[in-house]
């Protein structure tokens, strides 16, 4: 995958002492290791210029200025920029005027002359540190919108088959995902396609790449019957969009005719179980999405399905999930659990399984999402 390198840090030093602002950005290039661009006015005016006009990471600001004095300084500056942190520079030493502009959102407050420019490097690295959580948080806030407004709000009714789908989300974000599309449009009968997915990586851009997943998978699926040719054509899109990272997709559905599961699946495992003969693998029938093209994908098929089977689909989060001593919950402790409950709602085994994890792990902080799609057998 490529790498993007880390774009600069964008500094504004509004100071009308020429002598003072050298200072400053003689400073900053030798106590700051990460890769800047300083940009220098003298006046208020020429700062709230620059703020709309340019992204920048980090203020630093005289209270005096030729055009503007004191508090009124700082207010129009900040709202210029009320997301960029403002480390205040100044020579007055009036104690109100310091706590009432960290009050209003200044950074810090410093003396010119009073403190030395060891404590300056820190106030600026801290407030950097400040802009980078708050952006990290900001971007995983719309991850999670994101990814929430794929999800579908129920499961569908399909006669003769108790569906549930459910994901629980890990405290970074992830791509899952998971779908059922009522009814798909491109094969008869009354048909639902079912669909679950996970990008590589966290945060905006793996909730990005499966929206857009998602919006192929709607759009092909209309228009097109043959399940590895959608994954075919929403691989071709992703690929020419340039995505840095990959996917892995199973996409199938039901067929009445032949009561066996249709499938297409670009590196994503499932597994159908039967009490019976115990569990099948779904396996992958072509690689993973993002990856290059052109790819090819093939249509694979469950056993018949039977009175009491088990479709099961999710996400390796489940059997990931890590306990305190660093052991893996495994494939075989959840084919376990689905013996032990598999007289049990597809409802109730979801939401056992959850509280199982959450047992296994003695409640630590989940790494990964949690996805699962079971239909079981009811005709």
């Amino acid at each position: 995958m490529r790498e993007q390198q880390e774009a600069p840090l964008e500094v504004l030093v509004v100071e009308d002492s020429i002598a003072f602002a050298k200072l400053v950005i003689a400073l900053l290039r030798n106590g700051l290791s990460t890769p800047h661009n300083v940009r220098h006015v003298e006046r208020v005016a020429h700062g709230v210029d620059v703020l709309h006009e340019f992204n920048q990471d980090l203020v630093i600001l005289d209270m005096h200025l030729p055009d503007a004095s004191g508090l009124d300084t700082f207010e129009a500056i900040y709202g210029a920029g009320p997301d960029v942190p403002i480390v205040i520079l100044s020579s007055d030493d009036t104690e109100e005027l310091a706590m009432e502009a960290v009050r209003r959102g200044a950074q810090d407050y410093l003396i010119k002359g009073a403190d030395d420019p060891s404590k300056l490097m820190r106030s600026i690295r801290f407030a950097i540190e400040r802009k980078k959580r708050l952006h990290a948080e900001s971007e995983l806030e719309a991850a999670r919108q994101i990814q929430q407004s794929l999800l579908p709000n129920s499961s569908p009714v399909m006669k003769g088959f108790d569906t549930h789908g459910a994901m629980f989300p890990a405290v970074e974000t992830s791509g899952d995902y998971f779908d059922f599309i009522v009814p798909l449009p491109s094969i008869p009968g009354d048909v639902n396609g079912i669909a679950v997915g996970d990008v590589s990586g966290h945060g905006l851009g793996a909730a990005m790449m499966m929206a857009q997943t998602r919006g192929c998978l709607h759009s092909f699926a209309m228009v097109e019957s043959d399940l590895g040719r959608v994954l075919e054509l929403t691989n071709e899109v992703l690929v020419r969009n340039r995505n840095e990272h990959l996917v892995t997709l199973l996409f199938g559905y039901i067929d009445p005719e032949s009561n066996r599961f249709t499938y297409a699946s670009a590196g994503h495992q499932g597994w159908h179980f039967s009490p019976a003969n115990g569990f099948t693998e779904l396996e992958s029938t072509g690689m993973l999405l993002g990856a290059e093209r052109p790819g090819k994908w093939g249509t694979e098929y469950s056993p018949e399905l039977q009175v009491g089977d088990f479709l099961i689909i999710m996400t390796d989060g489940i059997t990931e999930a890590m306990s305190p001593t660093g052991e893996m919950f495994g494939e075989e402790r959840f084919a376990e659990f689905i013996r032990e409950h598999r007289d049990r709602s597809a409802e109730q085994i979801v939401n056992l399984l959850r509280k199982h994890l959450y047992s296994f792990t003695e409640g630590h902080s989940q790494q990964d999402d949690m996805t699962m799609v079971i239909i079981k057998v009811t005709r």
